[in-house]
């Protein structure tokens, strides 16, 4: 009976109840912008051509803002072999930025710009508003033409 009481409360202390709703993000998406809205990516091409694909951060409120609100960014991703000796011993690289949504708004779009010389692999994105994190996961970030020749190659 002492054993069955001691796996209820380890069973107990293990459950977790719903996360708590954010009570100011309805919902938040990093992807690309496609007709008007946004596909949430956990693999995203890397194309530096903007008429082509854009993407960013995609934040909608739950209601009109009463206060203006803070939205932060950081996308980790993997290193240069030709980076700056300052950032020697490092296996990665932190970009961040900071936008801000005004009084009345529903939705915050921030770009972000892919660039020549990033590199390609799991990039680590982290975006938080008013200090609550609304998004924290990897993006693997790849190179879409060697993809469709790799995979026309393995078909052969």
């Amino acid at each position: 009976m002492r054993g069955l009481r001691v796996l209820l409360v380890f069973g107990l202390l293990g459950c977790h109840g719903k996360p708590e709703q954010d009570p100011l993000v309805e919902r938040a998406a990093f992807g690309v912008f496609f007709g008007g809205q946004i596909q949430d990516r956990r693999e995203l091409p890397f194309e530096l051509d903007e008429a082509k694909q854009s993407c960013g951060i995609r934040v909608d409120f739950r209601a009109p803002l009463e206060h203006q609100a803070r939205l932060s960014w950081e996308i980790e991703r993997p290193l240069n072999a030709r980076a700056s000796k300052a950032d020697a011993g490092q296996e990665r690289v932190t970009e961040v930025g900071e936008a801000r949504a005004r009084v009345g708004e529903r939705r915050l779009d921030v770009p972000v710009l892919l660039r020549q010389g990033q590199v390609l692999g799991n990039w680590h994105v982290r975006v938080k508003v008013d200090e609550r994190t609304v998004i924290d996961r990897d993006v693997l970030v790849f190179d879409a033409r060697e993809r469709r020749e790799r995979e026309a190659d393995a078909g052969r």
